[in-house]
């Protein structure tokens, strides 16, 4: 006999449970579109996070394994939850007046997570909330455990190295044996089998552990394994090609060798995490056992209410982003060099072949000045920053010739300017030809403040949105040859600051 009351109740349960939060799942991917095709390029475009094409098909599954659970729950919305979709609105905004893709993408993805939970209720909320909170792993970050793991992987290397016997010198992210040089670059960080084992090992731990404490601890195995797998994996490496006399492993074969030695590393650690697996939670039943069973909506706030208030929440933060969006550009004369101090003169260039790798800037000058020693200073003005030309960006600024120079240390400083003291970013290079080594310092100008950190950056430039309606800023970059004291050095560009400061300010702030 046809039962119809079933048959609406599962009606009312697809409609409720499935299709409400559909549509607003790609309101979202329309509404932020832009945001979407950013983590996708990132994906196409490096291999460090293919693995985000994946996320939503996998939370999808994971979802999809406890259907028969969930038919049967309340729907039962939380519009509370909404406060929270707002405050994700406003961090997107704050992304956008600043273009910080990651800020961006965040909020892009609690935006979704919290808008479904506000359309579906905290109840079956709870019971999904793994597959919805799987989905910040779409979110490309990871970058900016780059240098640490650099740093990390040479330090191990040098160690297992020395304590094999073999005389090692190390300079910076450059390891010299008796049979070769080696270098440790960002490909050797192990960033991408930290993800990539993360990743799993949070898959692996929800799908076979039902303790949160057990599920922790293989997590936190999982973090630390690939960690210390790199540094083995680098120092075998090394010694490879060491005692095959630089014939091995030193062109493609240095990947494969990775690759295949991380994967006998994750076969190991899922093979040992099998041993404590527990059995599936009850809560998941069978598909016949819950056939007949359809939800009864039972709720003071109805769903498309909460729909329609949601979507009034997405239109609002592209909405503002307009309020704030300026197509007048700023224009300015050429930037002139700082006038000198008293005791310095500007000198001609004495030929170091250096310049930082800072693109896209408005106004550039660059000056040498001699006095104690030679000075080169040069100024990045941005005025009009637009995506590709920004103050603060991703790539490596020391060096414009890689080839040619080699970052041998990097390091944050305090420096005292007189009146206050300032934080720089301080490189000592070295040149690959010559002997020839430079002490950079670099920081940036915001307003009227001074930084090397580039968070903090991005921070004055939104108060500067906000309050100015526009963002303007410098980064400066001083250089001096590097002699055997490196003290002298730092005096040198330390009394050189100490005396332009003002002078440089001039230069920047003449239209």
């Amino acid at each position: 006999m046809f039962d119809t009351s079933v048959q609406l109740g599962r009606w009312r349960q697809t409609y409720s449970g499935v299709i409400l939060p559909a549509l607003y799942f790609l309101a979202v991917l329309s509404v932020f579109h832009e945001t979407v095709m950013s983590m996708v390029k990132v994906w196409v475009e490096g291999e460090t996070f293919a693995h985000g094409f994946l996320v939503l098909p996998i939370s999808l599954w994971l979802i999809g394994r406890q259907r028969a659970a969930l038919v049967g729950q309340n729907v039962n919305p939380s519009p509370w939850v909404i406060v929270l979709t707002f405050l994700g609105a406003l961090l997107w905004l704050a992304g956008w007046l600043v273009d910080v893709n990651l800020v961006q993408q965040l909020a892009l993805v609690w935006i979704a997570v919290t808008g479904i939970w506000a359309l579906i209720g905290t109840e079956l909320a709870k019971r999904i909330a793994f597959p919805l909170c799987f989905l910040f792993l779409a979110v490309p970050m990871g970058e900016g455990l780059i240098p640490p793991l650099m740093e990390l992987t040479a330090d191990s290397t040098e160690y297992l190295v020395r304590l094999s016997g073999i005389p090692v010198y190390r300079e910076g992210m450059y390891l010299t044996l008796p049979t070769g040089h080696w270098s440790v670059v960002e490909a050797c960080s192990g960033v991408r089998y930290l993800i990539a084992s993360f990743t799993l090992g949070l898959l692996y731990a929800y799908l076979s552990y039902r303790s949160l404490r057990t599920q922790i601890i293989f997590i936190v195995f999982a973090i630390l394994l690939p960690v210390v797998a790199n540094s083995l994996r680098a120092y075998g490496i090394v010694m490879i090609g060491h005692l095959s006399g630089m014939e091995l492993a030193t062109g493609v074969d240095h990947l494969i060798y990775g690759w295949v030695f991380f994967g006998v590393v994750m076969l190991l650690l899922f093979w040992v995490g099998s041993f404590w697996q527990e059995a599936e939670p009850q809560f998941l039943v069978s598909e016949s056992d819950a056939g007949n069973t359809f939800v009864d909506r039972t709720t003071s706030f109805s769903q498309p209410k909460v729909l329609l208030l949601l979507l009034l929440v997405l239109i609002a933060a592209p909405g503002f982003s307009g309020v704030f969006a300026s197509n007048q550009l700023e224009s300015a004369q050429a930037l002139q060099p700082a006038k000198p101090a008293p005791g310095w003169i500007i000198t001609k260039d004495p030929q170091w072949e250096w310049l930082p790798n800072q693109n896209g800037a408005d106004r550039v000058t660059h000056e040498y000045y001699l006095g104690e020693s030679i000075v080169m200073v040069g100024l990045y003005q941005y005025l009009n920053q637009v995506p590709g030309a920004e103050l603060v960006s991703s790539g490596e600024a020391w060096r414009i010739d890689r080839s040619l120079w080699r970052l041998v240390k990097e390091q944050t400083r305090q420096v005292n300017v007189g009146v206050e003291d300032i934080y720089v970013d301080e490189a000592e290079l070295a040149k690959s030809s010559e002997q020839l080594r430079l002490l950079v310092w670099s920081f940036y100008r915001v307003g009227s403040e001074y930084t090397a950190n580039p968070y903090r950056v991005k921070v004055l430039e939104a108060k500067q949105v906000l309050f100015e309606g526009r963002r303007v800023g410098s980064r400066l970059f001083l250089a001096t040859p590097l002699v055997k004291d490196k003290d002298e050095s730092r005096r040198v560009l330390e009394n050189f600051m100490h005396s332009h400061l003002r002078n440089i300010e001039d230069a920047l702030n003449k239209k």
